[in-house]
């Protein structure tokens, strides 16, 4: 029998014609939002918090048109969101099906309420053949937030073009334990890059600052909302036991932030719990906190599957039914990606009528949004827009440049980078990842790859011969229908392919050895039993080791390039006589940014977003924990880090002077400017990362030993100089969670650290802040 009524039964006004006022594109978007509303049916309210999805659970024989024909069956009502991410179409092909749901849901529904389409953009568009980007962790290395604002700028243009209006992206959980296998999304383990990156990439994304993506971006969904990245022994859906004062001061800032400085106008919660409660039924966290304290008007969309989850998996409601009333009214808005909870809606709120009032609310929000996005007016693409945006000249470029300054060199022996190609005959590249197309596990492919060996190529041109030989595998991953399975061959096994690598870079003027994961052995562990992707060890796996001594042990001159999607423990190959690099990966044109640091066309200026250990029983060892937390160490480990955080060298060489502060002492209203002097005294153009840290001399808490505060990347000819100034303002920055779980800044001692690194402090000064009156 179909629904004519609300929930209490009354009458729903017919829809009109296009005169009503919802149509009226010069009216407010509040007013239309309220005429549709008053318009709708039951189910046509919950059909607009539910999804379908064009990766739907339909049989791989069925093909791409048994997907289309499922979600054609589930929009009869209309739909709030359809979900296209890891789109494997060309990007004509994506416009034209999005085209065509669309004139499905104008035409063939009783109100013509156009879809969101959902995407991902972690690194670039998830769509066949648009634009690679650097993964998240690889962008953080860059230490340069402009240029990340127009990667993700050029990505959401790539995103609309082919008809996307959201994005889940990004992720602002700090990645603070390299085992988990979603290291590689985020943007590192530190609060303050982490929000400025998540600042940058929002806005981008959105089209600027306003809030409004308007007819060429698209909402950003950040996620996880909040505090996902801590699970305990870095395992997917493990619990997060967080503390109040790390929510508040370490977890959320990053969100805080993109509501409040971007208008961000989506958010993605996480599959975690918050303090025992888990996100998606968690008022106090999507409605007190989010809305209340800190003014967000968009909308909150679940993780995938999470809202049913509340029931079988967090075990806090006994039924699905209960889990979607209580996602609901906690404030989640869109049940994605096939709502598998919110479906159940129409019996739950015929049952509790109660609930219409908070599915009034979501309601509001997703069509608040379609309005703003225009499209109403107009929700086609043209195909031919499509065709020339995804991955254009303009926009690899872009990627490109990226790319290089996301390059870190960790060590750099006996100066044998740059490579001089003037000097060299033979170059022989060797490794599993050397040949290896991998751009990252959050891209739909493309088929425009460079890999190093053909950046290698490409560069050294006809006049230098260039050997491979990939010596060894990495580990596979098997899945037999129950378990991951991790296949590692036996040395043995590798024996001859070792041999014949060696041999070769016995033979050639220098090698390349690039080793390090896949995106089988660095993923997001699914939700589904036996499905694996945590790592319990962090070195690398099989056989690369061996592979790497063997080379060094030949005396040719030696560079290693790590690749891959988290930090590798390998205090054994730093301790050789090699160079090393390090590679998250680096998106579509990875050969070629290589290849660019290697023989010297650019500097490398990437510094670490994460401190790299030298073992896993070192964890945690973020740079930003606790003064205490470092007080004494391992009796079996060498003490520090492999590597620090924000350490990263270059091929020019930088001295830091004249620190002054323009005030020594402060009150909490004023702000504190101070400046230093940075010079290029080495030989070549380079990029320095010049990084501010502070700590609270005393405070009533025990805080951070040192806390990044402000950062700069300048670029500097030889011999060039230049005046840095700052500024921090003492209620924003000093701030932290008091005694009485209330946000304050302490009168007294606070000292200023600048440096190369976190752990390469150039210049210290003090100042003071004073007493309020």
């Amino acid at each position: 029998m179909p629904d004519t009524g609300n929930a209490s039964g009354a009458p729903i006004p017919t829809v009109g014609t296009n005169d009503a006022l919802y149509w009226n594109a010069n009216a407010r978007i509040a007013d239309r939002v309220e005429d549709l509303l008053g318009r709708m049916t039951l189910a046509e309210k919950v059909a607009q918090v539910t999804a379908v999805s064009l990766r739907d659970s339909t049989s791989a024989e069925e093909g791409l048109a048994g997907k289309v024909n499922a979600v054609r069956s589930g929009i009869r009502e209309g739909i709030g969101q359809i979900e296209n991410t890891f789109d494997p179409r060309a990007p004509g092909d994506s416009a034209r099906e999005v085209n065509d749901l669309q004139r499905l849901l104008r035409e063939s529904t009783r109100l013509g309420i156009p879809a969101l389409v959902g995407s991902e953009c972690a690194h670039g568009h998830a769509g066949f053949n648009s634009t690679v980007l650097p993964v998240p962790l690889a962008m953080a290395c860059s230490w340069n937030p402009e240029l990340v604002e127009q990667a993700f700028d050029m990505a959401a243009r790539e995103a609309r073009a082919r008809g996307a209006h959201e994005a889940h992206t990004p992720v602002l959980d700090l990645g603070r334990d390299p085992r988990w296998g979603r290291m590689e999304e985020t943007f590192g383990e530190d609060t303050y890059l982490v929000t400025r990156m998540g600042v940058a990439a929002t806005a981008g994304l959105q089209g600027g600052r306003s809030g409004n993506p308007g007819r060429t971006h698209v909402v950003a969904a950040p996620k996880h909302f909040a505090g996902y990245g801590q699970v305990v022994g870095g395992r997917n859906f493990a619990a997060t036991p967080v503390d109040t004062r790390t929510l508040r001061d370490e977890v959320l800032p990053p969100f805080e932030a993109v509501v409040k400085d971007v208008k961000v106008q989506g958010m993605m919660a996480s599959h975690c719990d918050v303090e025992g409660v888990p996100a998606h039924g968690n008022r106090w966290l999507l409605t007190g906190l989010l809305r209340g304290e800190w003014g967000f008007e968009g909308m909150v969309v679940s993780d995938y599957n999470d809202v049913p989850r509340l029931a079988y998996f967090q075990h806090v409601v006994e039924t699905v039914e209960d889990a979607a009333a209580l996602a609901l009214s906690a404030g989640m808005d869109l049940d994605l990606p096939v709502g598998e909870g919110y479906g159940r809606l129409l019996e739950v709120i015929r049952t509790r009528p109660e609930l219409e009032q908070f599915l009034d609310f979501s309601v509001r929000r997703i069509l608040r949004l379609k309005f703003m996005l225009g499209l109403f007016e107009d929700p086609f693409v043209p195909v031919i827009g499509a065709e020339q945006s995804a991955g254009c000249a303009e926009h690899v470029a872009l990627a490109e440049r990226l790319a290089t300054e996301s390059i870190v060199m960790l060590k750099n022996h006996d100066d044998l980078l740059p490579l001089d190609l003037i000097k060299l005959a033979t170059i022989c590249v060797i490794g599993p990842n050397a040949a290896s197309p991998a751009v990252g596990n959050y891209t739909a492919g493309t088929d425009r790859t460079t890999s190093l060996l053909d950046g290698v190529r490409q560069r050294a041109g006809s006049t230098i011969q260039v050997d491979y030989a990939e010596g060894c595998s990495i580990p596979r991953v098997s899945w037999d229908g129950k378990q991951s399975v991790l296949l590692q061959a036996p040395l043995a096994d590798e024996e001859a392919a070792i041999a014949e690598a060696v041999a070769r870079a016995a033979a050639a003027d220098v090698a390349i050895v690039c080793v390090g994961g896949s995106t089988q052995t660095s993923t997001e562990a699914f939700f589904v039993d036996g499905i694996k992707g945590d790592r319990a060890t962090l070195g690398l796996l099989g056989n690369q080791r061996t592979l790497v001594e063997r080379v060094a042990a030949t005396g040719t001159p030696t560079v290693i390039v790590l690749m891959g999607g988290r930090p590798f423990s390998i205090p054994e190959i730093a301790r050789l006589p090699v160079s090393l690099l390090n590679t998250f990966y680096l998106g579509e044109t990875n050969g070629r940014a290589v290849a660019k640091i290697l023989f010297g066309d650019l500097s490398p200026s990437g510094k670490l977003p994460v401190t790299i250990p030298r073992s896993v029983g070192q964890l945690p060892v973020y740079y930003s924990q606790k003064a205490i937390s470092h007080y004494k160490d391992y009796l079996d480990e060498e003490p520090g880090p492999l590597f620090p955080f924000g350490f990263g060298l270059s091929y020019g060489r930088f001295s830091y002077s004249d620190l002054v502060l323009e005030k020594t002492t402060i009150s909490a209203g004023e702000d504190l400017g101070f400046s230093v002097t940075i010079e290029n005294t080495g030989g070549r153009p380079a990029a320095e990362v010049v990084q501010v840290y502070f700590r609270d001399c005393v405070a009533s808490v025990v805080r951070s030993a040192k806390l990044l505060i402000r950062f700069q990347k300048v670029q500097l000819d030889p011999g060039v100089r230049r005046r840095l100034r700052f500024s921090i303002t003492p209620r924003e920055d000093l701030a932290f969670t008091g005694i009485d779980l209330t946000r304050r800044v302490e009168a007294g001692a606070f000292e200023l650290m600048i440096g190369s690194s976190s752990a390469d402090i150039r210049l210290q000064a003090h100042f003071t802040l004073s007493p309020s009156p």
